[in-house]
């Protein structure tokens, strides 16, 4: 199956986001047609896995749990509402980026590479940047910065737990189904 390690988002987390989504569909209609996460679906990866067999996850959440246990929940705010990705002359996707001053997503997203490590799954190579996807295109496109959406609502992401998600691929997008999750600070 296809899995990834993620922060799986509150109701009103969710809500803020989608409502980023929806300003930024409404402002720049060449991006109408693209792949918009649905509202239900959205999330912060933390570690995408792959193709991974049944047997390999037991084994993951065995060794991620007591991991997890040292990391304290926590609360992040979006910092960027709509943010064009690479950039704004070609687009591949849109998402809203948290703001992590202490670093505590990306010390998770450590915590996750160093349990995978002796699993035989090598390190992410890129930098982490924690992020909620809003859209996909299917092609670069152009997209301007939304200057009124920075000033909006910036709902904090309560994180208390890393949630196992299933990806399964269909014509209209990816569905997401949570197969676990595994709570933060239990010491």
């Amino acid at each position: 199956m296809r899995a990834f390690l993620g922060i799986d988002l509150d109701d009103d987390a969710r809500a803020v986001v989608a409502d980023f989504a929806q300003a930024a569909r409404s402002a720049v209609p060449g991006w109408m047609g693209e792949k918009w996460v649905p509202q239900e679906s959205l999330h912060l990866t933390l570690r995408f896995l792959a193709d991974v067999e049944r047997a390999f996850i037991e084994e993951l959440l065995g060794a991620l749990a007591p991991a997890l246990e040292r990391h304290d929940p926590f609360a992040i705010a979006p910092l960027v509402p709509v943010e064009p990705v690479p950039g704004p002359r070609r687009a591949r996707m849109l998402w809203t980026r948290y703001d992590d001053p202490e670093g505590r997503c990306g010390a998770l997203a450590a915590t996750i590479d160093d349990v995978l490590a002796p699993l035989g799954v090598p390190p992410e190579t890129r930098p982490f940047v924690p992020h909620v996807t809003l859209a996909r295109a299917r092609r670069p496109r152009v997209f301007a910065p939304l200057p009124d959406l920075a000033a909006g609502p910036a709902a904090s992401l309560s994180v208390r737990e890393v949630t196992l998600f299933s990806s399964v691929l269909n014509r209209s997008g990816p569905r997401y189904e949570r197969l676990d999750r595994i709570p933060l600070g239990v010491r």
